[in-house]
């Protein structure tokens, strides 16, 4: 695979700076935890809205960063979970009167990550609550994953849980707000090749020009089998 790439360890950074750059208005960068958040953030009439994974999944996070979505995404490197100080610098950053609320990606690291900063957190006296989200329908368990995962659902529960923040509603109200629309919400992925990591540099596993994969995660986890390649209608009719 060709494409253009710096130095593949400082992907991430200069991405984050090129996001704020391209936001200079909107958008503030804290580089010591990867931090993009609101420039307007932290609010005292809202609750914060804090997500982070792994990057290399944009626009997630860091580019739905905004009003009606999060108020600051904190990832890590490309597919690794943030650090744990990320999430509990991230969550003091933002703190608000009103409660500061976790979006969490049903992966192992991601709940270790988060689990952790919302502890430190509580430890200085913020109000905190966590949304877990697992929409990913293809591996209920895996040696990769706590259990469902968490991919496209994301963006629903986001928009949602985002636009009755910026109405003024309250954290608990939240939480079960996002519950709802993560409990309604399913995904299957499907892949026809795999993805190409910078610092990796070569396929995360190998598909025959024919073949086409049901069920794969979105860091190249196995997913329910491998198929001859279809048409669009056909994969649509499988997935549902």
């Amino acid at each position: 695979m060709k494409k253009f790439v710096n130095d593949p360890k400082q992907y991430v950074p200069e991405m984050l700076r090129g996001i704020a750059r391209a936001n200079p208005d909107t958008l503030r960068y804290v580089p010591e935890y990867n931090l993009i958040m609101r420039a307007d953030a932290p609010r005292d009439d809202k609750v914060s809205i804090i997500q982070g994974s792994g990057s290399g999944h944009e626009p997630a996070h860091v580019m739905v960063v905004g009003k009606g979505m999060l108020d600051g995404a904190c990832p890590g490197d490309v597919f690794s979970a943030p650090p744990m100080d990320y999430v509990y610098e991230t969550s003091k950053l933002l703190n608000s009167p009103k409660g500061v609320l976790h979006l969490v990606n049903n992966y192992t690291g991601d709940r270790m990550a988060f689990d952790m900063g919302k502890e430190m957190s509580e430890a200085e006296g913020i109000d905190v609550q966590t949304l877990v989200i697992d929409d990913d329908v293809s591996v209920k368990d895996s040696t990769y994953t706590v259990g469902r995962r968490g991919v496209a659902g994301n963006f629903f529960v986001i928009k949602a849980v985002g636009a009755a923040a910026e109405a003024g509603a309250g954290l608990s109200d939240l939480v079960e707000l996002g519950k709802r629309v993560n409990g309604v919400t399913r995904t299957m992925g499907m892949a026809l090749t795999a993805c190409t990591p910078p610092a990796k540099g070569s396929p995360l596993f190998e598909l025959g020009a024919d073949e086409m994969e049901m069920g794969v995660g979105i860091h190249g986890e196995p997913g329910r089998r491998r198929e001859k390649l279809t048409n669009a209608t056909e994969v649509a009719v499988r997935i549902f």
